[in-house]
């Protein structure tokens, strides 16, 4: 990180030392006088050695001063492997402040572009500049094949950008950005192994530079107001694709190896594209996965339906429902408010979605220290459920039929997940008229959505509480819309 007065100097361009790469993907704080330049060594040196040449750093003065530029600090990493407090492989690190600061005296403010032939002792290459038709670069960037350098041409060019973009290049520019972003978004994964011995591998150098470069592309693009949900909400990501090898792909998952715990941790959150044979991660953690198909039988499920036995099965492989002991699964035992808010926010992952801010208890009679606690305010926070008029929640309560109708549904238009040609069912249950107003367009939805169905002689019964096995089957159906 280096530091110069921003108000005297203007960064021209930047050169890496001909012993290093830098990406082109260093970041400019103008406002606050700030350089960051990562760069990577092209190879190891035989001999140490007491100072290096990293970069050639241009400026242009814009005032008639003498002004100070220094190296705040400086972040080597090796790519020697360790093992960090948390127990996971990591790199070596070593930060080190900077010495005294580099004063420069500038004797007149001078308009003239910098003259590049002369005075610098690394690359002879010009800073970048602006491509003289921004929209041959975006095609040029486009047609890479490599992620990694349409990212480093895409830094180039925005950096080299010495005015605002017309609406025209802009436009060219966005399209070059949400494809370079979405394929640099993209973490290398490598495999060993086949068929259901296959062991995906996700390197600690391979997140680190693709996390940092993506940051890094990200910031130029904000810097000229180039921003779509795209690129504000990228994230890295892992795919990896399977071979059936016979087993069910409705109880497959993306587990990762704990190497402290020595044990298999589920991942959740994992998309899953069961035709195409593939998952899809958040990509957080470097290590080793698998993906492993979990199946579980309950003694007490033998004599249910056929449809709640297999969902029970299914909804137990994705670690949403638990047994109520390791060998029984209690399928007629009656379903709390407290339980299906846990159910539902597991089902859709809603705890995931902004897990830095965790939302905060709302009701009278759901205390902090509450297992279910979390759960309850994740589904307030998000809308989902409001409670009663009194404040409470009354957690312990059976949920009944139509309560767990008009929470899943609320879920789902809360995520936007209902589809557009979804309307009210013009068929009614014989019961319809015993259905709370509240909960009478959700029921109808549900049941146009094939989600809600009736209990016998075309009856909803509304007020009944709920039981295990029915529920699963309700949740089960839910994520087979989705899907």
């Amino acid at each position: 990180m280096l530091t110069y007065d921003a108000q005297a100097l203007q960064v021209q361009g930047v050169n890496a030392g001909k012993e290093y790469d830098s990406f082109d993907a260093y970041q400019i704080d103008a406002a606050k006088g700030e350089l960051y330049l990562p760069l990577a060594r092209k190879q190891l040196q035989p001999n140490p050695q007491a100072s290096v040449h990293l970069a050639d750093v241009t400026f242009r003065a814009l005032k008639d001063q003498s002004v100070a530029v220094q190296i705040q600090n400086v972040k080597a990493v090796s790519s020697e492997s360790w093992t960090n407090q948390q127990g996971y492989k990591d790199l070596k690190g070593l930060t080190s402040g900077g010495g005294e600061a580099i004063t420069i005296k500038i004797a007149k403010q001078d308009n003239k572009a910098p003259d590049y032939g002369s005075g610098q002792t690394g690359s002879s290459d010009k800073p970048v500049t602006p491509s003289t038709n921004t929209i041959d670069a975006t095609k040029d960037i486009l047609n890479e094949k490599d992620p990694a350098k349409a990212a480093e041409k895409l830094q180039a060019l925005l950096n080299g950008l010495k005015s605002a973009p017309s609406a025209v290049e802009k436009e060219a520019l966005l399209q070059a950005a949400e494809t370079t972003v979405a394929r640099l978004s993209e973490v290398p994964v490598s495999k060993e192994g086949t068929g259901v011995d296959t062991i995906f591998v996700i390197s600690a150098t391979d997140l680190s530079q693709c996390d940092s470069l993506l940051q890094s592309v990200v910031a130029s693009l904000h810097k000229w107001n180039i921003d779509s949900p795209q690129i504000v909400n990228a994230q890295l990501i892992a795919v990896m694709e399977y071979t059936l090898s016979g087993r069910d792909a409705n109880k497959l998952g993306v587990y990762h190896y704990n190497e402290t715990s020595g044990t298999w941790d589920y991942v959740r959150g994992a998309v899953h594209q069961t035709s195409a044979g593939k998952f899809t991660i958040a990509a957080k953690q470097a290590g080793t996965y698998r993906i492993m198909e979990y199946s579980k039988l309950y003694m007490d499920t033998a004599g249910i339906y056929a449809e709640a036995k297999y969902a029970v099965e299914i909804l137990t492989a994705r670690h949403i429902l638990n047994g109520t002991s390791d060998t029984l699964f209690s399928p007629s035992k009656q379903v709390t408010r407290a339980e299906f808010s846990s159910m539902i926010v597991r089902a859709l992952n809603l705890d995931l979605l902004d897990s830095a801010n965790q939302a905060k208890t709302a009701y009278s009679d759901v205390g902090a220290e509450a297992w279910y606690s979390n759960d309850v305010a994740i589904l307030n926070k998000l809308g989902i459920i409001n409670g009663f008029n009194d404040g409470t929640f009354r957690p312990n309560d059976s949920v009944t039929r139509e309560q767990m109708v008009v929470i899943v549904m609320n879920a789902l238009r809360s995520l936007e997940l209902i589809p557009n040609n979804s309307g009210v069912s013009t068929e009614k249950f014989s019961d319809d008229e015993t259905i709370s107003s509240w909960a009478r367009d959700s029921v109808n939805m549900a049941r146009e959505m094939q989600l809600a169905s009736g209990t016998g002689q075309n009856r909803f019964m509304p007020k009944q509480p709920t039981n295990r096995a029915d529920t699963a089957v309700f949740i089960w159906k839910m994520l087979q819309q989705l899907n």
